[in-house]
């Protein structure tokens, strides 16, 4: 571990937010800690292929030998592709996907009598699950789903490994969230059989915390959500991050996990309408930490963020973001170690968790 700053927490904000009528809340005034605008950071990386429309989510691949030759994969569902980018910017790859949603990968998923990474959306084409490996030689992605993953509306969603079963599940959500476990159909392609569902406010993003056990959904006009991720676990969960308080407005978007070994990290949570990134506590009570923006970003839907090192360019990590803006909506990447300094109680840069391990 090689802690950039001591983690300490601010105390929390002052002023509610108050009730409109139907229930509905106002963004009110803004809470003490977030009376001024928070510091803002600087990309380094900008992901534009001539053939983007709307890049809105994303996941880091990390190599499994050679980090600096990790990738960048982007859904863009205007251009209903997918773009596999290496972290210099460069188009490794580009495939026509439908109109895939938000995306996310894992490690290590028995198929066909190997272990392979696998990256998987919400396709919003046939309200779908479609399923990909990647070839770590190429850096390329192959459809391995057998095109029968079925969902009901999906705007979002995430992949989460149990960690009592190591089973690999793809939680979809809209107005219903729907946990999917994916398995091997025997023929070496990956199919999937529905597990549980259950009622939730409107949703496009989630993230699951495999360590933890715990599934994190974004409903966009009430907050972040918390619920146990084994399909026997109590539903709806418990709400952890309100809009209204800390700063939070809706709409709230994409989260993302920062790890550090024994459960220690963070929550980033995209809160689109304010073009900035809340930073809450990864485990229980989630203590709101601060906010930050990044240049250049607005209107930001999916995020994603790694703690591993990845080459010259990101030694201590790298944080990625969409941004809403005409002329192809890019990606941006900026050095976790930027962002880690910039908030007024500075968070910490842990570069030991090993993805690929889980701890």
């Amino acid at each position: 571990m090689t802690p950039y700053a001591i983690n300490g927490v601010p105390p929390r904000g002052g002023a509610l937010a108050t009730f409109l009528l139907a229930g509905l809340l106002a963004p009110g005034p803004a809470p003490a800690a977030d009376a001024k605008k928070p510091p803002t950071v600087e990309a380094t990386v900008t992901l534009r292929d001539d053939a983007v429309s709307d890049q809105d989510d994303m996941c880091i691949w990390v190599h499994p030998r050679e980090p600096s030759r990790s990738t960048i994969i982007t859904s863009d569902k205007a251009a209903g592709k997918l773009f596999v980018y290496d972290l210099a910017g460069k188009t490794v790859q580009s495939i026509p996907a439908g109109r895939p949603g938000n995306i996310d990968l894992r490690y290590g998923f028995a198929l066909a009598g190997r272990k392979v990474d696998v990256v998987a959306f919400n396709q919003r084409k046939g309200d779908e699950v479609w399923v990909f490996a990647v070839d770590a030689a190429t850096r390329k992605l192959l459809r391995v789903d057998n095109g029968k993953i079925e969902t009901r509306t999906n705007y979002g969603g995430t992949l989460f490994r149990s960690p009592k079963t190591s089973k690999l599940y793809f939680l979809s959500v809209c107005t219903t969230a729907e946990q999917i476990e994916l398995l091997d159909d025997g023929s070496g392609k990956v199919a999937g059989k529905t597990v549980r569902q259950w009622k939730i406010g409107y949703s496009e993003g989630a993230v699951g915390d495999d360590e933890a056990g715990m599934l994190f959904i974004a409903e966009e006009d009430g907050g972040v959500w918390a619920i146990g991720g084994e399909p026997t676990d109590p539903t709806p969960g418990r709400r952890v991050a309100r809009v209204g308080a800390d700063g939070l407005r809706g709409d709230v978007e994409g989260l993302a996990i920062y790890h550090r070994p024994g459960g220690g990290g963070y929550l980033l949570v995209s809160n689109q309408s304010r073009d900035r990134f809340g930073v809450y506590g990864r485990r229980t009570p989630h203590r709101y930490l601060g906010s930050f923006a990044v240049r250049g970003a607005r209107d930001t839907d999916g995020i994603d963020v790694t703690n591993v090192p990845l080459g010259r360019a990101f030694p201590r990590g790298l944080f990625a973001c969409h941004s809403g803006v005409s002329g192809g909506c890019p990606v941006l990447l900026t050095p976790w170690d930027r962002i880690a300094g910039a908030l007024p109680t500075a968070l910490t840069i842990d570069t030991s968790w090993d993805p690929r391990k889980g701890k």
